[in-house]
Protein backbone atom coordinates (compact mmCIF):
# COMPACT_ATOMS: atom_id res chain seq x y z
CA UNK A 1 0.00 0.00 0.00
CA UNK A 2 1.10 3.41 -0.68
CA UNK A 3 1.86 6.11 1.58
CA UNK A 4 -0.95 8.68 -0.20
CA UNK A 5 -3.73 5.52 0.12
CA UNK A 6 -2.63 4.98 3.79
CA UNK A 7 -3.09 8.70 4.40
CA UNK A 8 -6.54 8.83 2.76
CA UNK A 9 -7.80 6.01 4.97
CA UNK A 10 -6.60 8.09 7.93
CA UNK A 11 -8.39 10.73 6.92
CA UNK A 12 -11.13 9.31 6.56
CA UNK A 13 -10.95 7.86 9.92
CA UNK A 14 -10.50 11.11 11.21
CA UNK A 15 -13.48 12.56 9.63
CA UNK A 16 -15.52 9.49 11.27
CA UNK A 17 -14.53 11.44 14.64
CA UNK A 18 -15.82 14.64 13.42
CA UNK A 19 -12.82 16.48 12.26
CA UNK A 20 -14.70 17.90 8.74
CA UNK A 21 -12.29 17.69 5.06
CA UNK A 22 -9.10 16.13 7.18
CA UNK A 23 -6.63 17.45 5.66
CA UNK A 24 -2.75 15.90 5.44
CA UNK A 25 -1.16 18.28 8.55
CA UNK A 26 -4.68 17.16 10.93
CA UNK A 27 -3.37 13.31 9.94
CA UNK A 28 0.16 14.39 11.16
CA UNK A 29 -0.74 16.19 14.17
CA UNK A 30 -2.58 13.25 15.11
CA UNK A 31 0.08 10.86 14.31
CA UNK A 32 2.97 13.74 16.43
CA UNK A 33 4.98 14.02 13.30
CA UNK A 34 6.31 17.25 11.91
CA UNK A 35 4.05 18.31 9.34
CA UNK A 36 7.16 19.23 7.07
CA UNK A 37 8.22 15.78 8.07
CA UNK A 38 4.98 13.83 7.40
CA UNK A 39 4.85 15.97 3.76
CA UNK A 40 8.75 14.87 3.12
CA UNK A 41 7.15 11.39 4.13
CA UNK A 42 4.64 11.34 1.60
CA UNK A 43 6.83 12.23 -1.03
CA UNK A 44 9.01 9.52 -0.26
CA UNK A 45 6.46 7.25 0.03
CA UNK A 46 7.96 6.54 3.46
CA UNK A 47 5.35 4.68 5.93
CA UNK A 48 5.38 5.22 10.16
CA UNK A 49 4.33 2.20 11.24
CA UNK A 50 5.13 2.84 14.72
CA UNK A 51 3.04 5.81 14.95
CA UNK A 52 0.16 4.29 12.50
CA UNK A 53 -0.17 1.33 14.48
CA UNK A 54 -0.41 3.43 18.08
CA UNK A 55 -2.51 5.80 16.51
CA UNK A 56 -4.99 2.21 15.25
CA UNK A 57 -4.62 0.37 18.33
CA UNK A 58 -5.83 3.84 20.09
CA UNK A 59 -8.97 2.87 18.35
CA UNK A 60 -9.45 -0.90 18.45
CA UNK A 61 -8.82 -0.93 14.48
CA UNK A 62 -8.23 -3.98 13.15
CA UNK A 63 -4.68 -3.68 11.16
CA UNK A 64 -5.34 -6.49 8.77
CA UNK A 65 -8.54 -4.76 8.04
CA UNK A 66 -6.89 -1.21 7.73
CA UNK A 67 -4.07 -2.03 5.06
CA UNK A 68 -5.38 -4.91 3.10
CA UNK A 69 -9.24 -4.05 2.97
CA UNK A 70 -10.11 -1.66 0.23
CA UNK A 71 -12.51 0.08 2.48
CA UNK A 72 -13.06 0.79 6.13
CA UNK A 73 -16.59 -0.26 7.17
CA UNK A 74 -18.07 0.38 10.70
CA UNK A 75 -17.73 -3.83 10.92
CA UNK A 76 -14.40 -3.77 10.77
CA UNK A 77 -13.09 -1.21 12.88
CA UNK A 78 -12.92 -3.35 15.70
CA UNK A 79 -10.68 -6.73 16.96
CA UNK A 80 -7.19 -5.66 16.53
CA UNK A 81 -4.18 -8.22 16.64
CA UNK A 82 -1.12 -7.65 19.12
CA UNK A 83 1.28 -7.09 17.38
CA UNK A 84 5.41 -5.98 17.29
CA UNK A 85 7.32 -3.41 14.85
CA UNK A 86 10.32 -4.23 14.19
CA UNK A 87 13.76 -2.49 11.97
CA UNK A 88 14.90 -4.71 9.01
CA UNK A 89 18.40 -3.61 8.29
CA UNK A 90 19.61 -2.88 4.53
CA UNK A 91 22.83 -4.92 5.52
CA UNK A 92 23.98 -8.33 4.74
CA UNK A 93 25.87 -10.92 8.13
CA UNK A 94 27.76 -13.66 8.02
CA UNK A 95 30.03 -12.98 4.89
CA UNK A 96 30.78 -9.56 6.18
CA UNK A 97 30.74 -6.67 3.39
CA UNK A 98 28.72 -4.58 5.94
CA UNK A 99 28.32 -3.19 9.26
CA UNK A 100 25.66 -2.48 11.68
CA UNK A 101 25.06 1.60 12.65
CA UNK A 102 23.28 4.30 12.77
CA UNK A 103 23.74 5.07 9.11
CA UNK A 104 22.30 2.20 7.73
CA UNK A 105 18.97 2.06 6.22
CA UNK A 106 16.19 0.07 7.76
CA UNK A 107 12.36 -0.66 7.02
CA UNK A 108 9.57 -1.94 9.59
CA UNK A 109 8.34 -4.73 9.25
CA UNK A 110 4.93 -5.24 11.42
CA UNK A 111 4.71 -9.22 12.81
CA UNK A 112 2.21 -10.86 15.49
CA UNK A 113 3.09 -11.11 18.97
CA UNK A 114 2.62 -14.68 19.06
CA UNK A 115 5.76 -14.40 16.77
CA UNK A 116 7.55 -12.48 19.41
CA UNK A 117 7.01 -14.62 21.87
CA UNK A 118 8.00 -17.71 20.02
CA UNK A 119 11.45 -16.52 19.67
CA UNK A 120 11.46 -15.04 23.02
CA UNK A 121 12.16 -11.19 22.14
CA UNK A 122 9.64 -8.46 22.17
CA UNK A 123 12.29 -6.12 20.67
CA UNK A 124 14.86 -7.83 17.87
CA UNK A 125 16.18 -6.36 14.38
CA UNK A 126 15.81 -8.77 10.94
CA UNK A 127 19.03 -8.57 9.76
CA UNK A 128 19.72 -10.34 6.29
CA UNK A 129 22.06 -13.50 6.33
CA UNK A 130 24.31 -14.96 3.40
CA UNK A 131 26.72 -17.49 2.84
CA UNK A 132 27.17 -20.77 3.96
CA UNK A 133 29.57 -20.73 6.64
CA UNK A 134 26.97 -21.22 9.46
CA UNK A 135 25.08 -24.07 7.84
CA UNK A 136 23.28 -26.53 8.36
CA UNK A 137 21.88 -24.25 11.19
CA UNK A 138 21.50 -20.97 9.10
CA UNK A 139 21.04 -21.47 6.11
CA UNK A 140 22.02 -18.81 3.28
CA UNK A 141 19.89 -16.14 2.44
CA UNK A 142 18.07 -16.60 5.84
CA UNK A 143 16.58 -13.72 7.99
CA UNK A 144 18.24 -14.11 11.58
CA UNK A 145 15.92 -11.71 14.61
CA UNK A 146 19.16 -10.22 16.85
CA UNK A 147 17.93 -8.77 19.92
CA UNK A 148 20.36 -6.30 21.11
CA UNK A 149 19.43 -6.62 24.71
CA UNK A 150 20.32 -9.77 25.78
CA UNK A 151 23.87 -10.21 27.29
CA UNK A 152 26.80 -12.06 26.21
CA UNK A 153 27.04 -15.71 26.89
CA UNK A 154 29.87 -17.90 25.73
CA UNK A 155 29.39 -20.38 23.20
CA UNK A 156 26.28 -18.08 21.84
CA UNK A 157 25.49 -17.54 18.36
CA UNK A 158 25.62 -13.64 18.04
CA UNK A 159 25.99 -10.82 15.48
CA UNK A 160 28.95 -9.05 15.46
CA UNK A 161 30.73 -5.78 13.85
CA UNK A 162 34.26 -6.43 13.01
CA UNK A 163 36.54 -4.35 11.07
CA UNK A 164 36.36 -7.05 8.54
CA UNK A 165 32.26 -6.67 8.10
CA UNK A 166 29.09 -7.33 10.07
CA UNK A 167 28.95 -11.74 10.75
CA UNK A 168 26.74 -13.87 12.48
CA UNK A 169 28.83 -16.59 14.57
CA UNK A 170 29.35 -18.01 17.52
CA UNK A 171 31.30 -16.39 19.65
CA UNK A 172 33.98 -18.04 22.18
CA UNK A 173 36.98 -15.91 24.42
CA UNK A 174 39.83 -16.45 23.54
CA UNK A 175 42.78 -17.51 26.11
CA UNK A 176 44.86 -14.67 24.09
CA UNK A 177 42.45 -11.92 24.73
CA UNK A 178 39.39 -11.02 23.39
CA UNK A 179 37.14 -13.65 21.10
CA UNK A 180 37.49 -15.67 18.46
CA UNK A 181 34.51 -16.51 16.00
CA UNK A 182 33.53 -19.80 14.82
CA UNK A 183 31.44 -20.60 12.51
CA UNK A 184 29.04 -23.97 12.18
CA UNK A 185 30.34 -24.83 8.57
CA UNK A 186 34.18 -26.58 9.53
CA UNK A 187 34.99 -25.68 5.66
CA UNK A 188 35.78 -22.06 7.82
CA UNK A 189 38.46 -21.63 10.21
CA UNK A 190 38.18 -19.95 13.49
CA UNK A 191 38.96 -16.00 13.04
CA UNK A 192 40.27 -14.40 16.14
CA UNK A 193 39.58 -10.36 16.86
CA UNK A 194 41.28 -8.33 19.98
CA UNK A 195 39.27 -6.55 22.27
CA UNK A 196 38.70 -3.48 20.63
CA UNK A 197 38.38 -4.60 16.95
CA UNK A 198 34.81 -5.95 17.34
CA UNK A 199 31.43 -5.09 18.44
CA UNK A 200 28.98 -7.94 19.91
CA UNK A 201 25.59 -6.20 18.33
CA UNK A 202 23.15 -8.74 19.75
CA UNK A 203 21.95 -12.25 20.19
CA UNK A 204 20.79 -14.10 17.09
CA UNK A 205 17.22 -15.95 19.12
CA UNK A 206 15.75 -17.03 15.84
CA UNK A 207 16.17 -17.41 12.06
CA UNK A 208 13.92 -17.15 9.20
CA UNK A 209 14.41 -19.01 6.33
CA UNK A 210 12.95 -20.76 2.64
CA UNK A 211 12.61 -24.43 2.81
Amino acid sequence: MQMNEITDKLKFILQKEGIKNAKDSDVAKMLNINPDTFYSMKFRNSIPYKQILHFLNERNININAFFYEDSLESNTLTHDLNYNVLKYYDVNASMGGGALNDNVSFSEVIIDEKLSDFFGSKDCDIIPCIGDSMEPEIKDDSLCLVDKSKSFKEGGVFAVNTRDGLFIKQIFKSNKGGVYLHSFNLSYADVHYQNGDFLIVGKVVGTISRI
